[in-house]
């Protein structure tokens, strides 16, 4: 039961603290091993050939181009470090920024510029925490970015490229993403930053909503991607799925869980040996009942068999109830919220069943069910052996 509500609550906790990430990160994320900024071959038609092979790939839904970049974004008299993403039409798509947007409406070039030329056609959308961090009043007021010239000196008045941008939104993103993220084009990205119009630092997949949780499917389709990308000529390229996105996080939380679930574990080796003591007492109390049994003709085997399987059933109706118990706690926590956190902010203690931890805890209690219920077999038939008709 305590291994169940443990695994319950610690699955519950990752799947809490990984959902902002599965809302923003790409389901497949491909980036160059060599190099920082690429820039991706195009067709005849002038639409880039590597994303129209990945497009055809089935599961895959959206291939979104994206160039990243660090830059110092100024707002009145305050400044500070970002990182700048500059994302095509299809980001949208990916990421599906409207349902991340607290204020205004995420768009990264001015429709009005048509009418009125004199306003700024360029927009951005900002962070929360990097808009609280500067302290922006209000979205449409100018911000700028300010690029270091690589081509240029040190002492130079043209050493920072500076553009301005008006912010359109400010959306919601995960703590380490929300305090420095400033979206913008990827044309404008690849403007101030001195890209070509090819080029990208990253490309992001979206795979299908029926598929997105399919471990064994999202593996196929990595392999298919990293098989397009690396055998087409385009260099060397990395495939991460989500988990190998953040590999420090989520071998942290693994840590934790294999950790606590070897400390139960050996708490339950500790317990088995009360198993062991209460069958061998078991096995003394009836000898006089073996001895009958032998003289009956019942084999000394036999009477092995018996102290085992009934030491194998206690484990295996204790380990049932206890797993009863356990999904009983669980679904009431699900449904009713009766224990929360402690804290300024109390919410109810995150949880989530998994069959294969009911499975693993099922498997983990047989065999050490087995193993405790080996020595007082033995000693039932050396007992029963020792003791037939005519001896004391």
């Amino acid at each position: 039961m305590a291994l169940v509500v443990l695994m319950s609550a610690l699955n519950g906790f990752e799947t809490s603290i990984f959902s902002a990430y599965k809302k923003t990160d790409p389901d497949l994320l491909i980036t160059p091993q060599k190099g920082v900024v690429v820039e991706l071959p195009m067709n005849e038609g002038g639409g880039s050939s590597v994303v129209n092979r990945l497009s055809k790939i089935k599961g895959v839904a959206v291939v979104s181009k994206v160039l990243v970049g660090k830059a110092v974004l100024k707002y009145g008299d305050q400044q500070t470090v970002c990182q700048v993403w500059g994302v095509d039409d299809a980001f949208k798509k990916r990421i599906t920024l409207d349902s991340l947007s607290s204020a205004g409406v995420p768009r990264f070039v001015d429709d009005r510029v048509a009418a009125n030329p004199n306003l700024i056609s360029d927009m951005a959308v900002l962070s929360e925490g990097l808009v609280y961090k500067l302290g922006v009043g209000k979205i449409e007021q100018p911000i700028t970015l300010m690029v270091i010239n690589k081509g240029a000196g040190i002492h130079d008045l043209d050493a920072f490229g500076m553009e301005e941008f008006i912010p359109s939104a400010i959306v919601s993103l995960p703590e380490d993403q929300n305090t420095q993220t400033v979206m913008i084009g990827l044309k404008q990205a690849q403007r101030i930053f001195g890209a070509s119009e090819r080029g990208v630092t990253q490309l992001e997949l979206r795979l299908d909503e029926s598929i997105r949780d399919n471990v064994g499917e999202v593996a196929l389709i990595k392999a298919q991607v990293a098989s397009v990308m690396n055998g087409a000529g385009e260099g060397v390229w990395g495939v991460k799925n989500q988990q190998e996105q953040h590999p420090l996080m989520y071998k942290m939380f693994n840590t934790e869980k294999w950790i606590s679930f070897a400390i139960l574990s050996f708490v339950l080796l500790l317990i088995s040996f009360n198993l062991v003591g209460a069958l061998t007492l078991l096995v003394i109390d009836k000898r006089k009942d073996f001895v009958l049994f032998r003289n009956l003709g019942m084999e000394r085997s036999a009477i092995s068999w018996v102290v085992f399987w009934e030491g194998v059933w206690v484990s295996v109706w204790g380990t049932l109830v206890g797993l009863v118990l356990g999904l009983g706690l669980v679904v009431l926590q699900l449904n009713t919220h009766w224990v929360s956190t402690q804290g300024t902010f109390s919410i109810p203690y995150p949880v989530e069943l998994r069959m294969s931890d009911l499975f693993l805890i099922l498997l983990l209690n047989s065999v050490l069910g087995v193993l405790s219920a080996i020595f007082p077999a033995y000693r039932a038939g050396r007992m029963s052996s020792d003791r037939l008709v005519g001896t004391n």
